[in-house]
């Protein structure tokens, strides 16, 4: 099986794959709902080049929560923090929301996956392709083991075929792009704390506003960190500037109007909802609400 992402790196391993003439049994991705429009727009290409070649298409999976300690009920990570009113945990140093979203939703397909319990039956493993490429930081995170995808499971043979092959990241577009693709964009949560600031520079004005939203909503519980980037970066020493806030750095950058992020901010509790709160609304789930809030900020403009 290949643990696909949907971004250059697990692209590169299909493409790879096909040119040895060796056949996946299953693709698989797992979706926390929240991924970039471009991401999901690449979905769709990628299936019609697997049909043509003879893979299979991508399986699409998602984490199922099925007990809430605060209302509403939650179906995407996006939600998962509005509700618990908290960032992604890699905000906070953690980095929980790809165990529990991405890695733990692949491992309970897996565990139901009727090639894999024929394997196990008979004494063999599950091979897992990781697409870690060949550079020293991804080679790092292989050796020390260093994220819960690369820890041993049992009936679970790890692979790493960009490693295997020697391809970094630039050797992965070629190679995509070689095989008549185009380079996929970087795999990622619109609102994932490890974006650098051109990559939130190049989101649209609703994802731009989802990330105000999720930082007004926790800026009353933060005490040790801004926001998603955690702390500000002088830029010096060869890091990147920037704000902790995500929401500091679209206002200084306009990316949106300032009245707008103000608007967001205002509208935006910071307490816990109820039912009747939603109802009062008239909302039923947290797209509506959200959807709301922003053409609110955007009527009182």
């Amino acid at each position: 099986m290949v643990c696909y992402g949907l971004g250059r790196d697990s692209t590169a391993v299909l493409v790879g794959l096909w040119r040895r003439g060796q056949r996946p049994d299953l693709i698989l991705f797992s979706d926390v709902g929240d991924e970039k429009p471009t991401t999901y727009a690449f979905l769709a290409i990628i299936n019609v080049w697997l049909r043509m070649i003879g893979f299979p298409e991508v399986t699409v999976v998602r984490y199922q929560p099925k007990d809430y300690k605060h209302w509403p009920p939650y179906r995407t990570l996006f939600e998962n923090c509005m509700t618990n009113i908290t960032l992604p945990s890699m905000a906070y140093g953690f980095k929980s929301c790809s165990q529990k979203w991405k890695i733990g939703a692949m491992r309970r397909f897996l565990k139901t996956w009727a090639p894999a319990l024929e394997a196990w039956a008979r004494g063999g493993k599950v091979t897992k392709c990781i697409g870690f490429e060949a550079s020293p930081h991804e080679l790092r995170r292989t050796k020390q083991c260093e994220t819960f995808a690369v820890k041993k499971e049992k009936g679970v043979t790890l692979r790493f075929p960009l490693q295997e092959w020697g391809w970094d990241l630039e050797r992965c577009k070629q190679e995509i792009e070689a095989a008549g693709l185009p380079v996929p964009p970087k795999s990622s949560c619109h609102f994932c704390p490890s974006m650098k600031p051109w990559e939130v520079s190049e989101l649209g004005a609703p994802q731009l506003c989802r990330i105000v939203i999720m930082e007004a909503r926790t800026k009353p519980s933060l005490t040790k960190i801004e926001g998603l980037w955690r702390r500000p970066v002088k830029g010096t020493r060869g890091g990147i500037k920037k704000p902790g806030s995500m929401t500091e750095y679209i206002r200084e950058q306009g990316l949106l109007p300032a009245v707008q992020i103000d608007n967001l901010i205002r509208l935006t509790p910071t307490v816990h909802l109820t039912q009747a709160d939603f109802a009062r609304d008239g909302v039923s789930n947290w797209s509506q609400w959200v959807d709301n809030i922003i053409n609110q900020s955007r009527e009182t403009n």
